[in-house]
């Protein structure tokens, strides 16, 4: 069982995985508080909503625990076969208990931790506290797993050995972190070794387009489509491509730059306005490379809106058009630049994949939920000669902040013995580099490792 409360979802999950690598999701559900009188997360209005759902939500969760009769005889663990009783019914009890430990809010990670803890010692159970962004990073190799139960896929060799990993994409990869409080590029060595490269300096990237959305969506427009949701990064996506979150093969007017000075062009609109990519003006040194900047362009849209009041709704959606492309290529110029890195022998064909190097990115986090972004993406890799490069992102459901991947993170974690002391308190902010202050994941306190039978 996990639990997620790092923001203003409410999320409760129950995973499941055997000998074979498949998992299976018995329960994924969440319940966000409603912050949209405040434009934004209220920490106060969310931790309330924490304390009065999280209860009821675990109370839903566990009527899904499958019975000892639905027991599935390959599951990895838990061979004791000990339950408890749900409503009078005897249910398989979990093996431990999964819950972001952070980083997010402290009051609202606090609540989810308490609930985590006091589960754990009602049913004498492992506590697995893990990192929220690190459980991000590793969705992708949740859903081959989810994947390969749907299928039927056979992870193993016939004599129960692995004759390819499991958990895919394998180590190491690239990982863009991207949600409203977070904007990062990892590269990811292990499962607790997550290397950042790029880093925001200002405003997250999820942040400033929820920015962007509120300036140039029209009011009537974002008072309809906001009024049940608050959601306007999908709003913002959809006003800027109509049609497209809908659309499996939606087709983008989208020509990704070339080189470099195409990438730094100002966007001249023809209708007065103009819009500057994020650090132009910087060459692409080893300084340019480890930044992320996005309050210059947040600033550049509120002051086109503040000159131009009356601005056509074709107008705004071409505003909204450029911002996103600007944004998005800002992000891949540093993905790109960590390829050329990481990527020696880099040759544009498949014959790459030979050649050792990185051979998958992964997005992950609210943002990466976009599909302009991945197409961008796709679209700048192929065209500076990474086309062999996988690109693997999550379903939408997965890309916001859920307790599937806790749930994930901890089954890994677990597996790799690790467990988490009982007096071990929430962290407001926790690194993910190794060689950061705080020594990253693992340098937390309260982790111990048991032996990992082989």
């Amino acid at each position: 069982m996990a639990i997620e409360t790092s923001c203003d979802d409410t999320c409760v999950a129950i995973l499941e995985k055997n000998k074979t690598g498949h998992a299976r999701l018995h329960f994924n559900e969440k319940i966000t508080s409603d912050n949209r009188a405040f434009q934004g997360v209220h920490p106060l209005v969310a931790v309330v909503s924490h304390t009065e759902n999280l209860a009821p939500l675990i109370r839903k969760a566990l009527r899904a625990l499958p019975s000892p009769a639905d027991a599935d005889p390959s599951r990895e663990v838990n061979s004791d076969g000990k339950t408890v009783s749900v409503d009078g019914t005897p249910r398989l009890r979990p093996d431990f208990v999964s819950v972001t430990r952070g980083p997010g809010m402290t009051s609202n990670l606090a609540t989810g931790l308490n609930h985590a803890k006091g589960l754990a010692v009602s049913w004498d159970v492992p506590l697995l506290a893990v990192n929220h962004m690190q459980a991000h990073a590793l969705t992708p190799r949740l859903v081959r797993a989810l994947e390969a139960q749907k299928s039927g896929l056979n992870l193993t060799g016939e004599d129960g050995t692995s004759d390819q990993s499991p958990h895919s994409p394998q180590f190491p990869f690239l990982s863009l972190l991207v949600s409203g409080g977070h904007t990062m590029l990892l590269h990811s060595r292990s499962l607790n070794d997550h290397a950042i490269l790029a880093d925001a300096m200002n405003i997250a990237v999820g942040d400033m387009l929820d920015k962007c959305a509120r300036m140039i969506i029209p009011a009537e427009i974002l008072s309809v489509e906001g009024s049940d949701s608050g959601m306007y990064g999908p709003m913002f996506e959809e006003f800027a491509f109509p049609g497209s979150r809908g659309s499996s093969d939606y087709e983008y007017d989208y020509e990704p730059p070339a080189r470099r000075a195409d990438e730094i062009k100002t966007f001249k609109s023809g209708d007065g306005w103009s819009l500057t990519p994020p650090l132009a003006r910087m060459g692409m040194g080893e300084v340019a490379a480890s930044r992320f900047e996005f309050a210059g362009i947040n600033g550049q849209v509120q002051q086109v809106m503040h000159d131009n009041p009356d601005l056509s709704v074709d107008g705004r959606r071409i505003l909204a058009q450029a911002t996103m492309t600007l944004v998005f290529e800002h992000l891949t110029t540093r993905l790109v630049s960590a390829l050329q890195a990481n990527n020696p022998m880099r040759i544009p064909s498949t014959e790459s994949e030979s050649k050792g190097g990185i051979q998958t990115v992964v997005l992950s986090g609210g943002v990466a939920s976009n599909k302009f972004l991945r197409h961008v993406v796709r679209s700048m890799l192929e065209a500076r000669g990474f086309g062999y490069v996988e690109v693997v992102a999550p379903p939408v459901s997965l890309c916001t902040d859920n307790a599937a991947m806790i749930a994930w993170t901890g089954m890994e974690m677990y597996e790799d013995g690790w467990r988490s002391d009982l007096d071990i308190l929430a962290i407001r902010k926790w690194p993910l580099d190794p060689d950061a202050e705080g020594g990253g994941i693992l340098g937390a306190s309260g982790w111990y490792r048991v032996p990992v039978p082989e």
